[in-house]
């Protein structure tokens, strides 16, 4: 998973129609800093809560402390007035494949959102990972709409934002990028690392990269980043020419090309998956900035005095998983045991059968929790119809008896 070979995305429960309600929804809206009411011109410095209740958002204002206010009424103007002098940091340093992480991540980008920091930093080094996942993270960034985002791909063991990780990278308002990191390389695989045509077939394949290509590109168009390159990085098969377009410089799919445009170069040659160095990430506008350190990321936003936060919803939930999959493991593993064990007695005469029946209505009990424990926990290894199988062969050796 964490070699260049299999830093593509593995489309897990992947649903087409989730990922085109992902695009619909997505908004550009910008922190809520400054609120001045349309008609009254009454206004006020804060910061505002995610979501709105009954037509009415929580502002915490300077001037009047909490307000419930339609933020319809008034005219929005991103600032720092009013905004709490930290920042909120949350890691993605490792492959996105667990559902309780990606929901202590959705819970994080709400929590810390609501108490007004500066921005929140999502410091980056990843190999990628499922879909679903991926567009679930995302999803939580783009409906962040009362706080900035900004990533910070900051170079490690993976060396950048590959595939889900790109996503994630270009679902941010801002990217500032290490400068031995890539970003890019978002073709999609499936669960064993095998490409989808193979495993799919051509139509359901092309169905499903086509889906998360657009994805991409729409992540990309809404923080005004070059399209084509965020398509590329899923498509090898996509050329990308460099053309002047009334005074402007344009980066557009060949196909794209209009009479009126005066060629410069080819950005990006067919045959070749998009993955970007930082330096040139930003040359092509798809990265802000090349840095060296968080703190380097703070002095561009003009926030070097502000306290930095990382909070750790997704290092508990981490923790909380691994805690109960070694715990899933032992319990079964015993339970396997068990019941072979018992089976052999039974077969051989060497326990009574009112013994055998009251053991074996144990282990069934025992299994039962197992499948209540992987229904809590969807990320446990271990399939619900395996655990089932079980079940019933140690309900048939019971009736048996």
């Amino acid at each position: 998973m964490r070699s260049m070979k299999n830093r593509g995305l593995r489309p897990k429960t992947l649903v087409l129609t989730t990922i085109i309600a992902f695009v619909l929804s997505l908004t550009a809206l910008c922190p809520a800093d400054t609120f001045k009411h349309k008609t009254s011109e009454k206004t006020y410095q804060g910061y505002a809560e995610q979501d709105p209740n009954n037509g009415k958002t929580a502002v915490y204002t300077t001037e009047s402390g909490k307000l419930l206010l339609n933020l319809s009424e008034y005219e929005i103007i991103p600032n720092d007035q009013g905004r709490n002098r930290f920042v909120s940091v949350l890691s993605l340093d490792s492959a996105i494949e667990y559902e309780i992480v990606t929901a202590a991540f959705e819970k994080a980008m709400v929590e810390e959102s609501n108490k007004g920091p500066l921005f929140i930093a999502i410091e980056i080094d990843c190999p990628g990972g499922r879909v679903d996942l991926a567009t679930r993270m995302c999803s939580a960034i783009t409906k962040m709409h009362n706080c900035q985002s900004v990533a910070f791909i900051k170079g490690g063991p993976e060396g950048g934002a590959y595939s889900g990780a790109a996503a994630v990278a270009l679902a941010c308002n801002k990217i500032y990028m290490s400068g031995a990191t890539v970003i890019g390389a978002a073709t999609v695989i499936d669960g064993r690392g095998y490409d989808l045509e193979k495993t799919r077939g051509v139509n359901l394949s092309e169905k499903i990269r086509s889906a998360w290509r657009n994805y991409m590109a729409s992540l990309a168009e809404q923080n005004h980043r070059p399209v084509a390159f965020a398509r590329a990085m899923e498509n090898k098969d996509i050329e990308i020419l460099e053309v002047r377009r009334d005074g402007k410089t344009h980066y557009i799919e060949s196909g794209e090309k209009k009479s009126t445009d005066s060629v410069v170069r080819v950005r990006k040659p067919k045959g070749q998956i998009v993955t970007l160095p930082a330096g040139e990430a930003v040359e092509y506008g798809v990265a802000d900035k090349v840095v060296s350190s968080l703190q380097d990321v703070l002095a561009d936003r003009n926030a070097t005095d502000a306290n930095v936060i990382r909070p750790n919803q997704m290092t508990l939930a981490k923790e909380e998983f691994d805690k109960v999959n070694r715990k899933f493991e032992k319990l079964k593993n015993s339970l396997d045991t068990k019941f072979h064990t018992l089976s052999a007695k039974s077969r051989n005469g060497g326990i009574t059968i009112n013994d055998a029946k009251k053991a074996f209505k144990g282990i069934i009990q025992e299994m039962k929790y197992l499948i209540r424990l992987k229904k809590t926990y969807p990320d446990v290894p271990c399939e619900e119809e395996d655990l089932q199988d079980t079940i019933n062969a140690i309900q048939a050796e019971y009736e048996s008896l």
